[in-house]
């Protein structure tokens, strides 16, 4: 475990102690204190969620009961300070730890969720100054302007269950295996490693600016860490009752992830740079049916040994359908069918496709802030090897994201 880690821990452990010698009313759990700030002017807000996932994943010779972490929305905490500088120009820090209870994506159908695998990941850290005239300027590490234009949805509560990346994003790191072969060798890598929604730069050490908002349209630059850099555009608004989300990026890295991730960096090896373009759009209308849309394209200047088995392009398009209703007072009944294509997505094998199918009914208890779902799951790959005959992956189960 490192120092880091072992920090951050310990500094949970005083701050839920401190939170004990301050109990909330027992009629009214939000009469506790609040947070208190060491600036008179600046208001602090500590956050935060858990979500987790469970079920059974099938691989074409066993079944396996799994409990581990929701790929798709991370378990998290983090403390977000607000202030007013003058009338136009506001002030925002934010500290965001993501917290981990064993192995990375839930680990495969494989291992066991064993403690020493626990960990604090560091999300954001960040200052911004936003402005109503002149637009936000972001300083160090968070979202680039990039960050969610492939993940527009017409319910923001959706990525508690299916997407917020990929159909794959739930129980990326369940492994894909070959059916000719004996156990040391048929496995081909993690289901997730076959699909990628090129959803821009991530969060990365970065400058951000972003412009005020016009008619609905927010447009953003970031400057990143190694001379890297994305652009976006973004919407928000209603046409005759309907709402429409879109967001579309285009960005260029040269070299490996530099404190980032996301589809759009090298490994700094076998990729050298990266340059990609994606999009989304998501539209809910007044009956309750709504949907999205979500496509990326990637080229990849390849270089070094091993490149070859890697593909210069890879795209994606993945196309969703959902229905949400009101059917009792806790909050929205939602049942979404998701579908998704990657071509070349992996760079692993040049020629690889992945197929994914996700359905799933989500409830929504709106006055805890909970998004409760079961899911199935069937996943279809091809590595574009001659004599490899992939088994197909299914999940069938539930999870949650609790927020607080």
């Amino acid at each position: 475990m490192t120092k880091l880690n072992k920090a951050l821990m310990a500094s949970t452990a005083i701050a839920f102690a401190s939170g004990l010698a301050f109990p909330a009313s027992a009629q009214d759990p939000a009469a506790a204190p609040g947070v208190v700030a060491s600036q008179k002017k600046v208001k602090l807000t500590l956050y935060g969620q858990i979500a987790k996932v469970f079920g059974v994943v099938g691989d074409g010779e066993t079944e396996t009961f799994k409990v581990g972490e929701n790929g798709n929305t991370a378990t998290r905490m983090g403390i977000d300070g607000r202030g007013k500088m003058t009338n136009d120009i506001s002030v925002r820090t934010r500290m965001e730890f993501g917290v981990q209870s064993g192995n990375t994506g839930g680990g495969s159908q494989f291992v066991n969720q064993e403690g020493a695998a626990s960990r604090f990941t560091v999300r954001h850290l960040d200052l911004i100054l936003s402005s109503k005239k002149f637009g936000a300027v972001w300083i160090g590490r968070g979202d680039t302007a990039t960050n969610g234009t492939s993940e527009r949805q017409a319910i923001g509560a959706i990525d508690s269950g299916r997407l917020g990346g990929t159909t794959a994003s739930l129980i990326g790191s369940y492994r894909v295996l070959d059916e000719d072969e004996n156990q040391a060798t048929r496995d081909r890598g993690s289901v997730g490693s076959f699909f990628n929604n090129f959803d821009g730069a991530d969060r990365s050490n970065r400058i951000r600016y972003d412009t005020p908002t016009f008619f609905g349209f927010r447009a953003g630059a970031s400057f990143i860490d190694k001379h890297n850099y994305d652009v976006g555009l973004h919407y928000a608004g209603k046409f005759g009752g309907t709402d429409i989300k879109a967001g579309a990026g285009f960005c260029h890295t040269r070299g490996g992830q530099s404190a980032g991730g996301g589809g759009c960096f090298g490994n700094g090896t076998t990729i050298t740079a990266v340059t990609q373009v994606n999009g989304s759009v998501a539209v809910l209308t007044p009956i309750g049916l709504g949907g999205a849309f979500s496509a990326g394209h990637q080229r990849r200047a390849l270089a070094g040994a091993g490149h070859t088995n890697i593909n210069a392009t890879g795209y994606n398009i993945q196309p969703s359908i959902l229905y949400t209703m009101k059917a009792t007072e806790v909050g929205n009944t939602t049942i979404e069918y998701a579908f998704q294509y990657c071509e070349s997505c992996s760079t692993s094998f040049k020629d690889s496709e992945g197929i994914g199918h996700s359905l799933m009914l989500m409830q929504q208890v709106d006055s805890v802030g909970g998004d409760y779902f079961v899911t199935f799951r069937y996943f279809d790959v091809d590595t574009g090897v001659a004599g490899d005959d992939i088994e197909g992956l299914w999940f069938v189960g539930g999870g949650f994201r609790q927020r607080f």
